[in-house]
């Protein structure tokens, strides 16, 4: 099984430079990613999902 990896779009990319949160999920995908722990990584991915929806502005 192939694990993806999904790139942070520009505005998203320039709060993960910023956020020490997001570095550390990042790190852990990364980690998980490359143990080849493919549940790992679709649990960071989840998290990751839920913590930029933090970082999105309010209509």
């Amino acid at each position: 099984m192939a694990i993806s990896e999904s790139r942070p779009t520009s505005v998203a990319a320039s709060f993960m430079q910023e956020c020490k949160a997001c570095q550390d999920l990042e790190r852990g995908r990364q980690q998980a990613a490359a143990a080849r722990d493919s549940s790992r990584v679709t649990d960071f991915n989840v998290l990751i999902a839920r913590h930029r929806a933090r970082h999105q502005p309010e209509p």
